[in-house]
């Protein structure tokens, strides 16, 4: 029998949970539930006959779930291999799980778009209960295609999108803690409550899986490169070069897939489960004046650059969101098209999260908004900045004075002012100190 404190009910009581709800099904009627989705025909993606037994048999015996086995792909997660043993959730988890929900609703039926609302709703996201994996997967896969894959942490860029690539999506099995709003690492409230819907909108779904598709472009090309060499600095060279442009790629997905919004009806409205997951950034990023807001055609090579070049902070909420004019649009980031974006963006400057750059389609002027050359003046002056700022102006100032070729600055909508020359001049006299922070930067 759990203890009830004044904590739980006053969170419930906050939310309008009832806390004799909260918490999970019964094992036979998990069993039962879990048998009746698994054999259900009427889906866009039956599972085979063949893959039910085994899965149900999993369940049954108590197998804790790891990753999805529905279809012919699977992915090897190494040391990040995980599973949930569902019956370790405390009641409190639970409770965060339903207070979390409850609140994402209420931002989530105000902000989100209609797509989004109608993929959650298909997913019974809102019940009082964190959801049981081998259920969830099920469901996830019928409508989708998608499945799970358990991990134990954030795992690297290039394991993530290689999950992508086969149309899995990586879960934690973790719960934040109650009360608990916006979280850098990923958790349950998440991963589950933020994306699952998203697997629901075709065009967002496709952009998933294109960044896993690009992934692999980058790494083919990366063992081409290496076919043949043995001197390790070249190797490294080589693979250095394949991290860097899964870093660019990986600001496209996360300024659409994470924090992307789109204009509906006439309105911006919210779909990215970086947003959603938390109610406090969903009502923040649409309706406070703090953050800048930036309207792009994802079909154009400039708007698609603009993602890639531009920097950000895990944190805390973003200080500039970029609004898709339609969903149809997003279709158009193909695998062949991030790749190109993200070798183009190697060899051009970065903008900061808080930047207003010339030739953007601004919908909101951000109270942080900064002007391009603003962050070179705080850099040699010594004010305070973030990370975000000091970095980028320390990674252009250098790209600057090694020299690039001008012209690929015409390949932004808008080409950017050069810095100012007594910023270079400085970043000269101070250079070996500056760069020697890059890596503490991130």
């Amino acid at each position: 029998m759990t203890e009830l404190t004044s904590t739980h009910q006053r969170f419930a009581k906050e939310n309008g949970i009832e806390l004799e709800n909260v918490g999970p099904l019964s094992t036979e009627q998990f069993a039962a539930e879990l048998e009746r989705v698994v054999n259900n025909d009427d889906v866009p993606y039956p599972i085979e006959p063949a893959k039910r037994e085994p899965y149900l048999t999993a369940f049954h015996t108590g197998v804790p779930f790891s990753i999805g086995e529905f279809s012919d792909e699977t992915v090897d997660l190494k040391q990040f291999t995980n599973s949930q043993t569902y019956s370790q959730y405390s009641f409190e988890e639970h409770l965060s799980w339903a207070c979390l929900v409850a609140q994402q609703q209420k931002t989530k039926h105000q902000f989100a778009c209609r797509e989004y609302l109608a993929g959650e709703a298909l997913f019974e996201i809102g019940a009082a209960m964190i959801p049981n994996y081998y259920l969830l997967n099920a469901r996830i896969f019928q409508q989708t295609g998608w499945q799970l894959a358990t991990v134990s942490e954030i795992i690297p860029a290039e394991l993530f999108f290689t999950c992508h690539s086969r149309r899995f999506f990586p879960v934690t099995t973790f719960m934040r803690p109650l009360g608990t709003d916006y979280l850098e690492e990923p958790d349950i409230g998440h991963d589950v409550a933020g994306h699952v819907a998203t697997f629901t909108i075709p065009a967002v779904a496709n952009v998933m899986q294109h960044h896993g598709k690009a992934r692999d472009l980058i790494y083919d090309q990366r063992e081409r490169a290496l076919t043949g060499v043995d001197d390790p600095e070249e190797i490294a060279a080589i693979k250095a070069k394949a991290d860097q442009l899964l870093t660019y790629a990986g600001r496209i997905y996360w300024f659409t897939v994470e924090f992307g919004l789109v204009m509906q009806d006439g309105e911006v409205r919210d779909f990215g489960a970086g947003i959603l997951s938390s109610p406090g950034e969903t009502k923040y990023s649409i309706e406070d004046h703090e953050s800048n807001r930036i309207l792009i055609d994802p079909n154009l090579d400039a708007d698609l650059l603009r993602l890639a070049n531009t920097d950000y902070l895990i944190s805390e909420f973003q200080k500039t969101y970029f609004v898709s004019e339609s969903f149809d649009l997003l279709d158009s980031i193909t695998p062949q098209r991030i790749l190109e974006a993200s070798q183009r963006a190697m060899s051009l400057p970065d903008f900061t999260w808080r930047e207003i750059v010339p030739g953007d389609r601004v919908l909101n002027v951000g109270t942080i908004a900064t002007s391009v050359n603003e962050k070179y003046y705080r850099l040699m002056a010594g004010q305070e900045m973030d990370q975000c700022l000091r970095r980028t102006a320390i990674r252009n100032l250098a790209m600057y004075r090694d020299g690039f070729d001008g012209e690929l600055l015409n390949q932004f909508r808008v080409a950017p002012p050069d810095p100012p020359q007594k910023s270079l001049k400085w970043f000269d006299a101070n250079r070996d100190e500056l760069t020697a922070m890059l890596p503490s930067l991130g």
